[in-house]
């Protein structure tokens, strides 16, 4: 049975009461790790920083100052003792495009991402698998290659089917506005050309939070 697939089944009515604890459990530790590196106030737009600490570092920089999403994702990761592309193997700007053409690659297989499978239940799957502990990066590559894409983390949150049907999962990211809490579809307003969107995938990685 594929691992995504049994996920699913765990978290179905048949979760015993001691596993489904756990795994909220987990998803609470991953929110409150999530909330803890204080993203609306690092990694802010306008600024050159320090992709893992977010702090400013170059005041008088006139390159790589305008958003750092995927700065964000790397640090969060990193933290995590979870890779994904990141400095110094790609520089900061552009990072985003270049982390999604990476997280389709083998490279990152063999570092545990997989992709969340596409399809009607996609955003449930990506929210519930985020609750029960597990790093879910949301994003999109620009189909102008000079322009940057956009990444974010899935929040763990209690969102209904209906919530999540007209404005996807909840968000943690860095970019133009950094915030704690952002629905995907107000996150990535500016990179989506409809809804349902099918510009940004999502992938996991398999390692659960401790």
């Amino acid at each position: 049975m594929k691992p995504l697939i049994f996920f699913l089944f765990l978290t179905s009515a048949n979760l015993t009461s001691a596993q489904a604890v756990a795994s909220k459990n987990k998803g609470e530790a991953l929110k409150a790790f999530y909330l803890s590196m204080d993203v609306e106030n690092l990694w802010l737009s306008g600024t050159h920083v320090n992709w893992q600490t977010g702090e400013a570092d170059k005041p008088d920089a006139t390159a790589g100052v305008h958003t750092h999403c995927s700065a964000f994702v790397a640090a969060a990761c990193k933290r995590l003792d979870i890779y994904i592309l990141r400095p110094p193997d790609h520089k900061q700007i552009l990072l985003a495009n270049a982390q999604y053409e990476w997280l389709g690659s083998q490279e990152a297989t063999e570092k545990g991402w997989k992709p969340v499978t596409p399809g009607e239940k996609l955003y449930e799957q990506a929210q519930a698998l985020a609750n029960n502990g597990y790093i879910v990066v949301a994003i999109c590559k620009n189909a102008d290659e000079k322009k940057p894409g956009h990444a974010a983390l899935v929040m763990p949150d209690d969102a209904d089917r209906r919530t999540l049907t007209e404005k996807g999962p909840t968000l943690i990211m860095a970019g133009t506005h950094n915030h704690n809490k952002v629905s995907l579809k107000g996150g990535f307003k500016s990179h989506l050309t409809g809804w349902p969107e099918n510009e940004v995938a999502f992938f996991y990685n398999v390692k659960q939070i401790d």
